[in-house]
Parts: C-alpha cells; structure tokens; sequence
C-alpha cells in the first residue's frame, strides 16, 4: 500500500505527478488505489515520477505497472496544480492522453498489475465517472475532458487552491459549465 508523507509542522510536501486517460468505446480507465481509507480512491491511471524521470515515460510506466496494458503518452492534455492547507500537500499532475500499443476491436481486459496500492482496476462509461471521483481537482477537468473532447476542453490548466474542502460541490454529467 502506497502512503504519503506526512510534513512536519509547517513545512509542505511537493508530488510531482503524471496520469493518463485512456478511453475505448464511451468508457475510461480508472484505478481503484487504497490509501488505508474505508473505500477506494479512484483515479486515472498514473504516478509520482521517479528521480530523473520526465512524465510522459513516467506515466507509460505507471500504466503498465497498474494495469498490466502497454501504452503510448500522446498530447498533454492538461495540468492539475492541486494543494490542501490541512494535510501540506501540493500536487502538479500532467495528465496525457494515452493510447495502446497494439490495436484492439474491443475493451481490453485489465486487471490490478504491480502497483500494491492499486486494489482494482475498471473501464467506466463516461456518464458514471462522477460518481467515483468525486473530488473535483481530478474530478472537473477529467469529466469536461471526456464530455468536450480535447479540441473544446475549457481550459488546459486547472488549479484548486484547496481540494480537501468539506464543502466542494461533486462533479456532475454533464459538467457544469466553467
């Protein structure tokens, strides 16, 4: 199980992060990563970078570590630049669009790969993605993605000065218009 540092008082912990989004069909791949929490933490398929790493191989190595599939990094997508006053902790997450290596003609099977903190790996329909991540600072920018497409994406860079607010509003389907 992957946890996170936890920074001494007054002091922050920086993660520098790169995911992907990998779709097939009207469906998109997540992870269900535990953090020692009761439920699952859904995420795109991703990671922190490993030193000297940059993070289109990160997250084609992340990817395969997680789920098993052999994937190419495409266009960047979009930058989450995340933080929470309460925990210290600051996320710069590049997220890319990926794409298999091998051509396929239906949704190929994945199962939880290396990554010990990966309990569960899935293809979701686009519409039911809010309902797994629901903490917008993934959540928003992932969903107006699959909703809008790359060309019509409302913004490439999406910053969440506290994302561990107990009053965020969930994401929805369709998004809310930003």
């Amino acid at each position: 199980m992957t946890s996170f540092i936890t920074p001494p008082p007054g002091e922050w912990v920086n993660y520098n992060v790169a995911q992907g989004i990998l779709t097939f069909q009207g469906q998109v791949l997540l992870v269900g990563n535990d953090y020692g929490r009761p439920e699952l933490s859904w995420s795109l398929p991703g990671g922190r970078l490993e030193p000297g790493e940059q993070h289109p191989e990160a997250v084609v190595r992340e990817v395969l570590e997680e789920t098993g599939l052999a994937v190419r990094a495409g266009d960047l997508l979009f930058v989450i630049d995340a933080k929470t006053d309460q925990d210290r902790r600051h996320f710069v997450t590049c997220v890319f669009e990926l794409a298999l290596l091998e051509e396929v003609s239906r949704v190929p099977e994945v199962t939880a790969g290396s990554d010990l903190a990966v309990r569960a790996v899935r293809w979701v329909p686009f519409k039911e993605v809010p309902a797994l991540l629901v903490q917008p600072s993934l959540g928003e920018p992932l969903v107006n993605y699959l909703y809008h497409g790359k060309e019509k994406l409302p913004r490439h860079y999406w910053a969440y000065p506290e994302y561990n607010r107990p009053d965020y509003e969930p994401v929805s389907w369709p998004p809310k218009p930003v």
